[in-house]
C-alpha cells in the first residue's frame, strides 16, 4: 500500500468530515486487510476479480459487521482507480461466468 499518498488522499477527501480519527481510523484497518488477507492492497485493486474475492474474504473472516474493512479497501480501489467498485451483489451479477 502506497501509505503516504493514501493518507493525503483520505485527508483531501471532501466526504470525511473528522480527518484525523477517520484517516487514522481508515489508515489502520487497511493495514488490517493487508496483514488478514496476507495481499497488498495494491495487488488486490489491481485485478477486479481479485478485489471481487476479498471484499468477500473480509465479511467472512473479519468483523465487517458495519462494513469498515470493506470500505478502508474500497477507498484505496477509488484512490488507485479513480472509480468505485460496484456493490458485491452487482459485480457478481455482471461477472458471475468469469468468476
Amino acid at each position: 500500500m502506497q501509505e503516504s499518498k493514501f493518507m493525503d488522499y483520505l485527508i483531501n477527501d471532501s466526504n470525511i468530515t473528522s480527518k484525523n480519527k477517520a484517516v487514522s481510523s481508515r489508515m489502520s484497518r487497511a493495514r488490517a486487510v493487508e496483514k488478514t488477507l496476507n495481499l497488498s492492497l495494491d495487488e488486490i485493486v489491481d485485478d477486479d476479480k481479485k478485489m471481487y474475492q476479498s471484499l468477500i474474504r473480509i465479511n467472512e473472516e473479519m468483523k465487517n459487521a458495519n462494513g469498515n474493512y470493506s470500505n478502508a479497501l474500497r477507498k484505496y480501489y477509488t484512490f488507485k482507480t479513480g472509480k468505485k467498485f460496484p456493490r458485491i451483489e452487482e459485480f457478481y451479477d455482471e461477472n458471475r461466468f468469469s468468476i
